[in-house]
C-alpha cells in the first residue's frame, strides 16, 4: 500500500499564503455563480497532488507544473460549488461529484464545460442589444449639477412602521448617514427628507441647510435590535410584534439616490463639483423620482401575467422561518416591482436562447444577478458598494436596504453587464487557469499558468466511465445511494456540510424558483417546487434525520467503491467541541482511521459571515485510510497531555512566525486535528492499565488551549 505524500507533510505557510488572498477573491471561474462557503482552490489543489503525488515529491513545484492524472478518479460526494471537481478536472483526473441540490449540480456543471467563448460572446452581445435599452430606462433620474437625464446607481429605501400612539410612519433608520466619499458624508435630514454633505468627521448635532433643523446624524428611529420610537410623539413600538398583529410585509419609502451622469462625465467639466467623485452624485428622492417608480409598478401589475418569475409560496423551514416572522410568504415579496419586471426580461431572453449550453451559461449568471438585486440587499456607506442576500449566509430582513441598477451602468456592484463580464471571464478560466506565484510587493500577483479545465460531463452511471468522451459523470441524487456506480475509485476528496454552520436547501430555494423555470422541462430534478430536504446532509431541528449517521452512510458507501490503497481526504470546520468529538466517531464507524491532519485558513475575516461571535476562520484537513488492525501504542495520560501540549505549541509557533492570524475558535481546529491525529496512534491509560475514556483525555487538552489563549 504506496504512501502518498500528503500522508506526511503539507506545505501550510505556502498554501496558506496563496489561499489568504483567494478567500476575498476567488478565481473567475467560482465567481460566475454564488454558492455558500465556498474554499480556496489553491487548497484543494495542493490537496489533490499531495494526496497523488509519492512522498519524495516537492509539492511546490509540481503545484505550477501541467499534470495528467487521466488514470485517477476522484469522488466527491458532497461537490457543492464544483471546487473539488474543477481542480481535479485542472489536473486531469476523472471525476465524479454528486450533490442532492440540483443548484449545486447545476453550478459545478456549468463551470466544468469547456465552450466556444465567440459563441458565448455573440449571445451577451444578441442579449445587450435587445435588453439594455430597455432595462436601463427603468433606471433613470436628474442629475442635480446640470439637470439631465443620468443613470441611478442604487435607489436607497427604507422600511416604515405606523406609530400606534400619532399614526405617524415611522422610517426605520438606524441613522441618517447615506454614502461617505472622499471624506465628505452625505447626510439625509431627519426632518424635510433633503441631502446635505458634511466634511470630515461627522458631529452628534448637525444643521440641515435646507430648512434648519437640528438632529443627530447619528442616531435613527430604530432602537436596539427590535424596537423603533416615534420622533413625533415618542412612542416605541415593539417591531416583532407588530408584525405578529399585521399579517404583512412593511411598507418601504424611496429617501435617496446614488447616481451617475453621462452627461456631465461626457463635458469632461474641471470645474463641475462632481469631478472630485467621478461624476457620481448623492441627492434626496424628488416627487419625479417617486411618480417615476410608481409608473414602473403599475407596468408591473398590468403585465405580470404575462411576465416569468416564481409565484410559489416561501416553505417554512428553520432559515425560512426568519422570512415568515417578517411576513414574507411568498418568492415575489422578496424583490419590489422594478427589480421584478427586470429579472423577468432577462430570464425571458435566457429562456428563448434555442442553445441549451449557452442558455445555461447565461442562466448561471443569473444566479449571480439574483444574490445582488433584493430588498435584502444591504449597503455600505464607506465601501460604497452593495452585499448580496446571502452575505451573511442567511436571510436577514434589513430595515434599509439598496436597490441596485438591474443592467448597471459605469459604476456598480452585482449589475447584468457586470455578471456578464464575470461569466465571460470565468469561461476564459477554463481555457487558461492560473494560480498565483508569491512575488515581492514591488513586483505585484505573478500569474503562472497551467492545465485546461475541460468537463465532458455525463449525468448518470456508465459503464464506459471514464473514457475519452467522458471524464466527469455529475449526478444529483442523494450520496448514499452508490450500489449501481460500476467504476472503483482512487480518492475520496470532499468539503461536507459543516453540521448546522449553513442550511443548503433552505437558501438555495431563493436561486432554485428561478432557476427551474427555465429548467424543469429539461432535467428532472428541476421538476419539484423546492429543492430536496429530508435528506440533506445537515443538522437542522425541523428534520428527523441524524446528520452523524447520515455521514456515516455516505462514508460507508463510498469506501465499498474506494480501492484498497485509496485515500478518504476531507476539510472541516466548526466552533462547537462536541462536534467534533462526534466527527471522530463518524470516522471511526465508518471504518477509517486518521493518519494526518493539517489546520490552514479558510475563511476571509472581513466578510459578514465571519462577524459571528463564533466565527472560525480555519480548516482542518483531515487524511484517512481504511482501517486497519495494528497495534496502539499504550501511553500514559501525562504522556499524552505533553505529546499534544508541543504539538500545539509548534503550530501556533509556526502560524506566529508566518505572520498567519489564530483568533478565538480557530483554536479549535488546531486543537482537535492534533486530537485526530493522536487518537489513533496512541491508547491512554492508568498506571494500572485501564484505558481512559475519550472524552476525559479530550477535555483536558481543550482545557489547556482554552487557558493558553
Amino acid at each position: 500500500m504506496p504512501t502518498r505524500l500528503i500522508e506526511q507533510t503539507f506545505p501550510i505557510r505556502e498554501i496558506s499564503e496563496l489561499a489568504i488572498p483567494e478567500r476575498s477573491s476567488y478565481k473567475p471561474i467560482y465567481q460566475i455563480s454564488k454558492w455558500f462557503a465556498r474554499r480556496a482552490s489553491s487548497t484543494f489543489r495542493a490537496i489533490l497532488l499531495g494526496s497523488i503525488l509519492p512522498p519524495t515529491a516537492d509539492l511546490m513545484t509540481n503545484f505550477y507544473n501541467d499534470h495528467e492524472f487521466s488514470d485517477v478518479t476522484v469522488i466527491d460526494p458532497f461537490m457543492g460549488g464544483g471546487t473539488t471537481i474543477i481542480e481535479g478536472l485542472r489536473l486531469g483526473l476523472n471525476c465524479i461529484g454528486i450533490d442532492i441540490n440540483p443548484i449545486a449540480w447545476f453550478i459545478t456543471k456549468t463551470e466544468a464545460e469547456l465552450i466556444d467563448l465567440g459563441e458565448l460572446k455573440k449571445w451577451i452581445m444578441d442579449c445587450e442589444n435587445k435588453l439594455k435599452d430597455q432595462i436601463k430606462k427603468l433606471y433613470l433620474t436628474t442629475c442635480p449639477v446640470c439637470n439631465y437625464q443620468a443613470d441611478i446607481i442604487y435607489a436607497h429605501w427604507v422600511k416604515m412602521v405606523p406609530c400606534e400612539v400619532c399614526n405617524s410612519q415611522v422610517p426605520l433608520f438606524r441613522n441618517f448617514v447615506v454614502a461617505v466619499k472622499n471624506k465628505i458624508t452625505s447626510i439625509l435630514c431627519a426632518s424635510c427628507g433633503s441631502i446635505f454633505e458634511y466634511s470630515g468627521s461627522v458631529p452628534n448635532l448637525v444643521s440641515c441647510p435646507h430648512c434648519l433643523f437640528k438632529f443627530n446624524p447619528l442616531l435613527g428611529n430604530r432602537v436596539g435590535r427590535n424596537t423603533c420610537r416615534c420622533s413625533s410623539c415618542g412612542n416605541t413600538t415593539n417591531i416583532l410584534d407588530f408584525l405578529k398583529k399585521n399579517h404583512h410585509v412593511l411598507k418601504s419609502k424611496m429617501y435617496a439616490i446614488e447616481g451617475f451622469c453621462p452627461n456631465c462625465a461626457d463635458d469632461d467639466n474641471q470645474e463641475s463639483p462632481l469631478k472630485i467623485t467621478r461624476y457620481k452624485f448623492v441627492k434626496g428622492v424628488s416627487e419625479t423620482d417617486i411618480d417615476f417608480f410608481n409608473q414602473i409598478e403599475d407596468q408591473w401589475k398590468r403585465s405580470s401575467a404575462k411576465q416569468l418569475y416564481p409565484e410559489e409560496s416561501i416553505p417554512l423551514g428553520v432559515a425560512t422561518k426568519t422570512l415568515h416572522n417578517h411576513n414574507y410568504t411568498r418568492w415575489e415579496e422578496l424583490f419590489n416591482s422594478r427589480q421584478l419586471l427586470a429579472l423577468s426580461m432577462i430570464l425571458q431572453y435566457i429562456q428563448k436562447v434555442p442553445d441549451a449550453i449557452y442558455q445555461e451559461m447565461l442562466l448561471a449568471a443569473f444566479i449571480n444577478l439574483l444574490n445582488h438585486n433584493n430588498v435584502f440587499t444591504r449597503y455600505s456607506p464607506k465601501g460604497q458598494k452593495v452585499e448580496g442576500i446571502f452575505a451573511r449566509h442567511d436571510f436577514h430582513p434589513l430595515s434599509t436596504f439598496a436597490e441596485n441598477n438591474v443592467w448597471g451602468t459605469k459604476y456598480g456592484r452585482g449589475t447584468w453587464q457586470k455578471c456578464l463580464k464575470r461569466l465571460l471571464k470565468g469561461k476564459e478560466y477554463n481555457i487558461h487557469p492560473y494560480n498565483y506565484k508569491p512575488q515581492k510587493k514591488k513586483h505585484g500577483k505573478q500569474k503562472s499558468f497551467s492545465g485546461k479545465i475541460e468537463g465532458k460531463p455525463i449525468s448518470e452511471f456508465c459503464e464506459t466511465f471514464p473514457s475519452t468522451e467522458n471524464n466527469l459523470l455529475l449526478m444529483c441524487k442523494d450520496s448514499e445511494d452508490l450500489k449501481d456506480l460500476p467504476m472503483s475509485v482512487d480518492l475520496f476528496i470532499s468539503d461536507p456540510p459543516y453540521a448546522d454552520n449553513v442550511n443548503y436547501s433552505e437558501l438555495s430555494d431563493f436561486f432554485y424558483v428561478w432557476v427551474r423555470l427555465v429548467l424543469k422541462d429539461r432535467y428532472q430534478w428541476f421538476l419539484a417546487k423546492e429543492t430536496p430536504k429530508e435528506a440533506e446532509a445537515i443538522i437542522s431541528q425541523d428534520r428527523p434525520l441524524n446528520y452523524y449517521d447520515k455521514l456515516v452512510g455516505i462514508f460507508q458507501g463510498v469506501k465499498t467503491k474506494l480501492k484498497s490503497d485509496g485515500l478518504l481526504v476531507f476539510t472541516f470546520h466548526h466552533s462547537d467541541k462536541h462536534t467534533w468529538v462526534k466527527l471522530a466517531d463518524v470516522i471511526l464507524r465508518s471504518g477509517f482511521q486518521v493518519v494526518k491532519t493539517y489546520s490552514v485558513p479558510s475563511e476571509a475575516r472581513n466578510v459578514l459571515n465571519m462577524q459571528k461571535k463564533k466565527a472560525i476562520a480555519f480548516d482542518l484537513i483531515i487524511v484517512c485510510r481504511s482501517k486497519v488492525q495494528k497495534q496502539q501504542q499504550t501511553i500514559s495520560l501525562e504522556k499524552f497531555l505533553n505529546h499534544f501540549e508541543n504539538s500545539y505549541k509548534k503550530q501556533i509557533t509556526m502560524f506566529r512566525e508566518t505572520n498567519i492570524e489564530v483568533k478565538d475558535y480557530d483554536h479549535l481546529a488546531i486543537c482537535f486535528g492534533i486530537l485526530l491525529e493522536m487518537d489513533s496512534r496512541y491508547q491512554v491509560t492508568t498506571p494500572s492499565g485501564v484505558v481512559l475514556a475519550q472524552n476525559e483525555i479530550w477535555d483536558s487538552c481543550y482545557e489547556f488551549v482554552s487557558s493558553s489563549q
